[in-house]
């Protein structure tokens, strides 16, 4: 797959929280990957992106209620990236996004803050958390006097040919024994 800048998607492994493993795809700055799990013995499929210069994975839950679906989840991660496997972590703050003449919401700053206190970060990586999150809120989502009441750059540019890109699609857990 290429774009019109020529642009080669190549394949990835995703691992994800330490309990999941996916085939993925990066394109340029952002990584797309595919997963499924079971609630109530019913299957469900899952796409998410990672935006790998916000350090935030975002994805359009299938879970969200019928008058949500379209909004986007988005999570604060931690990445770390050996070039054929990319690891992600939560890292606990979200932001829900919906079209844009909703204001977005931001979640979970309670649980970073317990996270700091409880040592789960160090103050080296909250200060780099809150400093990206503040980043991805001024570059995507904060407007100013905007009239048409749209988001500055979302969803990303960047998974624009990502977002129904068709790929092999392969994903396991991870046995934690």
């Amino acid at each position: 797959m290429t774009d019109g800048s020529e642009r080669e998607a190549t394949a990835v492994t995703v691992v994800r929280d330490g309990k999941l493993r996916a085939a993925g795809l990066r394109l340029g700055d952002a990584i797309v990957y595919d997963w499924g799990f079971h609630l109530d013995n019913r299957p469900y499929e899952q796409r998410s992106f990672v935006l790998l210069d916000d350090g935030f994975q975002i994805n359009q839950p299938v879970l969200f209620p019928a008058e949500q679906q379209g909004w986007w989840y988005c999570d604060l991660v931690r990445v770390i990236d050996h070039g054929s496997v990319v690891t992600v972590d939560d890292l606990w703050i979200d932001v829900i996004v919906g079209p844009g003449d909703h204001p977005y919401r931001v979640l979970d700053l309670d649980e970073y803050a317990t996270a700091m206190q409880d040592g789960a970060l160090s103050m080296g990586e909250a200060t780099d958390g809150l400093i990206r999150t503040q980043r991805f809120l001024d570059r995507r989502l904060n407007r100013r006097h905007d009239p048409q009441r749209s988001w500055p750059d979302f969803p990303p540019a960047s998974i624009t040919d990502l977002l129904h890109v068709v790929f092999p699609q392969d994903w396991s857990l991870i046995d934690a024994g």
